[in-house]
């Protein structure tokens, strides 16, 4: 079984799969790290803890299945840790007097909360490290080249296309050509964002094309997704801040600030590293440029750490990102409540009728569209698709 896509969905199908016994699972994923959305950013490298930012999903609440995985590791080496503290998790509500800015603050209730250590990324190398035989590729993009009419197996190639510009800039060794493989399979998974089954990726170095059956891209086509900026900012000392982190109301660009250096295992960061994540109504004014968004952000966020009693000093490291397949809308037309992160802790509505989706040509879907919004969301439905390949593998 050939499982695509390293993010929580993946990881659990490739653990259930190899779980059963009797069965070669390899997982191929496009970017450098395990994880997905479970992900910090290192920009002087791994070895350089001075700073770091979780820039995907911000904390978690375990539930099910991830927390039996991730508590697997708490007598030798614990890879979850409490965070917020208690207390430390604000909303901070916000009136915008022409210039001025006013806030409130209250705090909120945070109950079994973690975070990864130490870092968001370990968690994906861990439960990865779970998976008794699975053959890993990273930083490669996988693309489906077709199946066998004869033997019924599908062909699977992985690889690297050309770099874009600003990919060569960010990391050079991008120029050096990456060594292509093929393989066929009884089965594949496709585990990754639905606008991605849908229309592929045109992403320099990640670029290729849709390769999903009618099925799967029929169904994949009918999630919503959003766009949100994240913005990376370093001060070289404390801000003053007396919270670790806070869902912001009311602000015009701004829906969430956390301290970064405040998570448990960041505590040698040199600098004060915060996470500010804005609204989906700002970032879809207008297409941003990415040295637009970090000249509004920044001047939009020290004043709201000013009004919040703070003193921010020298900027010592700054950059944006944009997050554009944000999933707001299920497979199954349920509808997610706010902005991420608060999204991701909203149980959909209604019942969930299909966790993961499968073609009986051989191939399946899953991901937190299928689900929910959230980790264990993803986790539950890679969990599912397991079962689902399982059986349809005996039966065949």
């Amino acid at each position: 079984v050939c499982v695509i896509g390293g993010g929580p969905a993946g990881l659990a199908c490739s653990r259930r799969l190899c779980s059963a016994g009797g069965i070669k699972v390899t997982l191929v994923q496009e970017s450098r790290g395990l994880g997905g959305k479970m992900c910090t950013k290192f920009p002087n490298g791994h070895d350089d803890p001075s700073l770091s930012f979780d820039m995907g999903v911000q904390y978690l609440s375990l539930r099910g299945i991830l927390q039996e995985h991730l508590q697997e590791f708490s007598a030798t080496n614990p890879v979850i840790a409490p965070w917020p503290d208690p207390g430390m998790l604000k909303r901070v509500s916000c009136t915008c007097n022409g210039p001025s800015l006013e806030v409130r603050v209250s705090t909120m209730q945070n109950s079994q909360t973690v975070v990864g250590v130490p870092s968001m990324s370990f968690l994906g190398r861990a439960l990865a490290s779970s998976c008794q035989g699975l053959e890993v590729h990273v930083d490669r993009t996988a693309h489906v080249m077709g199946r066998s009419l004869r033997t019924g197996k599908w062909t699977v190639e992985w690889g690297r296309a050309s770099a874009n510009l600003g990919q060569l800039t960010s990391r050079p060794e991008l120029a050096e050509e990456a060594e292509r493989a093929e393989e066929e399979f009884d089965a594949v998974v496709l585990a990754f964002e639905a606008n991605k089954i849908v229309k592929g990726c045109g992403s320099g170095y990640k670029m290729v094309s849709p390769s999903a059956t009618s099925h799967l891209a029929t169904v994949a086509s009918r999630v919503r997704t959003s766009q949100q900026w994240n913005l990376m900012v370093a001060f070289e000392r404390p801000a003053g801040i007396e919270f670790q982190a806070a869902y912001v109301d009311g602000h015009p660009s701004i829906g969430w600030i956390a301290n970064n250096s405040s998570k448990p295992g960041r505590s040698s960061a040199s600098y004060e590293c915060w996470m500010v994540l804005t609204t989906q109504a700002w970032a879809q004014q207008k297409m941003w440029k990415k040295s637009q968004v970090e000249k509004a952000l920044l001047s939009d966020f020290v004043q709201l750490l000013r009004a919040l009693g703070g003193a921010p000093s020298n900027t010592v490291f700054l950059m944006a990102g944009r997050w554009g397949n944000n999933t707001s809308g299920l497979a199954g037309g349920e509808q997610g409540i706010g902005d991420f992160p608060a999204r991701a802790f909203h149980d959909p509505l209604n019942g969930i009728k299909d966790e993961a989706y499968w073609d009986k040509q051989g191939m399946g879907a899953c991901g937190d569209w299928c689900k929910g919004f959230g980790v264990c969301d993803a986790y539950e439905s890679g969990w599912r698709m397991g079962d689902i390949v399982l059986s349809n593998m005996t039966r065949t």
